[in-house]
């Protein structure tokens, strides 16, 4: 993944080569989570994203590296 950044080398942005996004609420339905969880994640880079205005495109091959935890009441 190619890294843009600013003139003052910023990070400001990961450029997905040919990856497919998916939207917040797409990686919440998938993972069973909120999507407030993958907002703070990305935020919190543990999710490769990019942002398109203020909302957030995840990188679906970043999805596997979050560790999700299961409900106990959940067979």
């Amino acid at each position: 993944m190619e890294k843009l950044t600013n003139e003052k080398g910023t990070i400001i942005m990961s450029k997905p080569e040919l990856s497919v996004l998916m939207t917040v609420k797409e990686v919440a339905e998938y993972l069973r989570v909120s999507t407030q969880t993958v907002r703070r994640w990305a935020r919190e880079r543990h999710l490769e994203h990019v942002r398109v205005g203020k909302e957030y495109r995840i990188v679906r091959d970043s999805l596997p590296k979050i560790p999700v935890q299961q409900n106990k009441n959940e067979p």
